[in-house]
């Protein structure tokens, strides 16, 4: 047997073999990677065996059959495109509902306002690694995620194997996980067991063989393909790893979430939900850059393909980031039109798990533009602004984010209004920076919702209990006959540490929304105040006897 025809063979062979291989993979399952890639992947080294085979054995029915694949792979991949289907493409992201701001999105929560961000987060998990020197040097910190754990935000990540030998030396899997509040930074939690019961990671990203997480979850899941591998935990503090299984959106050139495969981290057992049935405990079902790309096609294929005008194009601004309203999370970005980088025409909030985005329109500043407006009240100091976190203050669309010294360290907090970037406010604590930002939007000719100017109010005080919050002491304070809470920073005044249950008191402030909490702008303390002209009444006396 000659070279040519020994040649001819190995093609035919190897021509066989992926058509074999294509055949697995097309009834067997999805293939872990994108689709396009992957049939990219089969068709593409078929086609040029095909054809090779042919030349070298010159039979043209092997050149055609080859040339003839080709070219219906090309022209299915033209029909789905957004050049045959642009309505389909733009189609991706479903109806998106445009409301009016304040319907829907809750007012602020100090409480529940993120104040720490992912690489803040991830200082203060290594730090807490650090202190156990025995743990440190087996494992390394994954990626940490923010998320709702029973209604408290957190950043959670688990312990990976830092090495193929430290995964050979703890077969039964890493001691834990760690916890970073979102919200308060002294609260980092190494978990390493739950219920008396020590906690075993063992299927993870930095895991081998079988207990490999990709491998694990193909294997448990041939039906789909799985992307965004994240690491949540459920309301009792139990492990798992939440996968998104998707499909075919358009042909094989877009991709849609289904489901999501759930495994348990420690044990390996695994569910598949669909969307409607996924547990409430997990946060996130759609890839955010699923939702990214949607976006940009919704607002890029606004009139088909061939606007090269760029007439009402639309396009998201840099950046997405999550936000919690009302204990739902949502992926957060600006909209801007083509051309115009600075303006923000308005931005969505889409729901992480079913996908729902609804649309509010505003002119204001994009993010960027907003950071660098919160940098210069502060350009003394050279603080860097963290990406802002969209909040609702007195149905005013606002972007709160943290000023952060060269080492990462939170010095300050802003906030910025969207509409208006150049109503800023700068404070040292939180309750400061709302004081002085709501201050500032009674200043300019924003038209808050209802009241605009200071209420004034005089009572008894029923129940008074100290807070610490951010270093600062905050006293909440219950006025006989009311039912709300008001909150008093000893910056505000230095009374509210002298005053006692039935105290005669007097308090401004401009009441947020309706919320049960309510922050004061001053404090006076009538009680010390009357027993103080007694005192001085007692001692005139005294001397004129």
């Amino acid at each position: 047997m000659n070279f040519q025809s020994k040649f001819s063979q190995y093609i035919k062979w190897l021509v066989l073999a992926y058509v074999a291989i294509g055949v697995f993979l097309l009834f067997q399952s999805k293939l872990i990677l994108d689709f396009t890639l992957s049939s990219f992947l089969l068709v593409g080294p078929f086609v040029l065996c095909t054809i090779a085979y042919g030349v070298l054995t010159l039979n043209k029915k092997y050149i055609i059959s080859g040339i003839g694949v080709g070219v219906l792979y090309v022209v299915a991949l033209a029909v789905f495109s957004p050049l045959i289907m642009p309505k389909e493409h733009r189609n991706l992201i479903g109806n998106i509902e445009e409301v009016e701001f304040s319907s829907q999105i809750e007012h602020i929560d100090l409480k529940q306002l993120p104040t720490i961000d992912k690489q803040l987060a991830a200082k203060l998990a290594d730090k807490k690694l650090g202190e156990i020197p025995s743990l440190g040097s087996q494992v390394t910190i994954g990626d940490l995620t923010l998320q709702s754990v029973a209604g408290q935000l957190y950043y959670v990540a688990p312990l990976e194997h830092s090495s193929l030998f430290k995964w050979l030396t703890n077969n039964e899997g890493t001691k834990g996980y760690i916890k970073v509040s979102a919200t308060n930074q002294n609260d980092v939690q190494l978990i390493t067991e739950l219920n008396g019961q020590p906690i075993h990671l063992k299927y993870l990203e930095s895991s081998y063989l079988f207990s490999d997480l990709d491998r694990a979850a193909y294997l448990r899941d041939m039906r789909a393909g799985h992307a965004d591998y994240t690491f949540e935990l459920d309301d009792e503090g139990n492990p798992y790893w939440v996968i998104t299984r998707y499909d075919n959106a358009i042909g094989l050139t877009e991709q849609k979430a289904i489901g999501v495969l759930i495994i348990d981290a420690q044990t390996g057992k695994s569910n598949v939900y669909d969307i409607e049935n996924t547990p409430q405990w997990v946060d996130r079902i759609q890839p955010a850059g699923y939702i990214n790309n949607y976006l940009n096609k919704w607002g890029e294929l606004v009139h088909g393909i061939f606007n090269f005008s760029d007439k009402d194009k639309l396009k998201t601004t840099q950046g997405m980031n999550i936000i919690f309203n009302d204990d739902k999370c949502y992926y957060y970005t600006g909209i801007t039109s083509i051309g115009n980088d600075e303006g923000l025409v308005g931005f969505t909030l889409t729901d992480t798990r079913t996908g729902e985005t609804t649309m509010y329109k505003t002119a204001g500043a994009t993010e960027v533009a907003s950071m660098q407006s919160a940098e210069g009240k502060v350009q003394q100091f050279g603080y860097s602004a963290t990406f802002p976190y969209l909040i609702n203050i007195q149905s005013e669309p606002t972007y709160f984010m943290t000023l952060k010294d060269s080492n990462g360290l939170v010095k300050q907090y802003a906030m910025v209004n969207v509409k208006n970037y150049s109503t800023v406010a700068v404070g040292d604590s939180l309750q400061t920076t709302l004081n002085r930002y709501i201050e500032a939007l009674t200043n300019t000719n924003i038209s808050l919702e209802g009241s605009n100017s200071e209420e004034v109010l005089e009572g008894e005080v029923e129940r008074i209990g100290l807070v610490l919050k951010e270093g600062s002491s905050i006293y909440d304070i219950k006025i006989k006959g009311l039912d709300n809470i008001f909150s008093v920073s000893t910056e505000s005044s230095r009374e509210a540490a002298l005053t006692k249950v039935g105290d005669k008191v007097s308090l401004k402030f401009i009441k947020v929304g309706d919320g049960k909490y309510i922050i004061t702008n001053s404090f006076e303390n009538l009680s010390l105040k009357e027993n103080k002209v007694e005192s001085s009444s007692v001692e005139n006396s005294s001397t004129t006897e």
